[in-house]
């Protein structure tokens, strides 16, 4: 399969959502329908739409099909914006940036959180347990969870950039579902759950360090997806045409 293939097909699909020819909350047709309508495999759709899942605009539900993002769905309202208003940086370098912006959003959530904050992030860690297998699913929870935290500090600022970083989270989608293996959704749920107490209790510090915790495994995840992948970058710089 093509990478190019695969690509077009998410082009053609975002052109639809832009176009409002695919609305939120709809469903999409069904895989076989897509292959023989775009002419392409049903392999190469599958992997189109997982991608646009992975990217916050598409959800998918067992035995139902695959559906648009409600638009006031986190991922989809991120997916909206250009990704050339996100800030530069490699992937470690925002998550350095996270680890400050959102130990630190953690430990104010505990003191200035309201009942409604709780409440939010509460059904974003019972989404995280219940997602299994979904990777989609996990993320999108994931993703509201980390939001309702930033939202709870009570810092408006704190929380527009801890948006524009986790924007940049969907720009980097495929490296970061890669590190959604079914250990780490285990372990982010348990230290949602252990977060959640910590806030609950007023501890700040306790629910700062526990979101550092968490932000550092997903470093580690990183570093070794980097090393894994670096020979063969290598190998492309290699055999790129030289100018001049």
């Amino acid at each position: 399969m093509k990478t190019s293939t695969v690509e077009s097909v998410v082009e053609i699909i975002l052109n639809q959502l832009k176009l409002g020819t695919l609305k939120p909350g709809g469903r999409l047709p069904s895989q076989r329908k897509l292959a023989l309508s775009l002419g392409v495999s049903r392999s190469t759709i599958r992997e189109a739409l997982n991608t646009l899942a992975g990217m916050g605009y598409l959800f998918s539900a067992q035995g139902k099909g695959t559906f648009v993002h409600d638009a006031g769905s986190p991922a989809a309202a991120m997916s909206a914006h250009p990704p050339s208003s996100f800030p530069s940086g490699s992937m470690l370098e925002l998550m350095e940036a996270r680890e400050l912006l959102e130990a630190k959003s953690a430990e104010l959530a505990a003191v200035r959180g309201r009942r409604e904050d709780f409440r939010r992030i509460r059904e974003a860690v019972r989404d995280i347990g219940r997602s299994g297998d979904d990777v989609s699913r996990f993320f999108n929870a994931d993703l509201e969870f980390h939001l309702s935290v930033a939202k709870a500090s009570g810092n408006q600022t704190i929380f527009e950039m801890v948006e524009v970083l986790l924007q940049k989270v969907l720009s980097y989608h495929k490296h970061f579902r890669a590190t959604s293996s079914p250990e780490v959704r285990a372990s982010t749920h348990q230290t949602a759950c252990r977060l959640m107490r910590h806030l609950k209790s007023g501890d700040g510090p306790k629910a700062a360090e526990e979101m550092r915790r968490h932000l550092n495994l997903v470093s580690a995840q990183l570093r070794e997806i980097m090393l894994d992948i670096a020979p063969v970058l290598s190998g492309i710089e290699e055999r790129r045409p030289r100018g001049g």
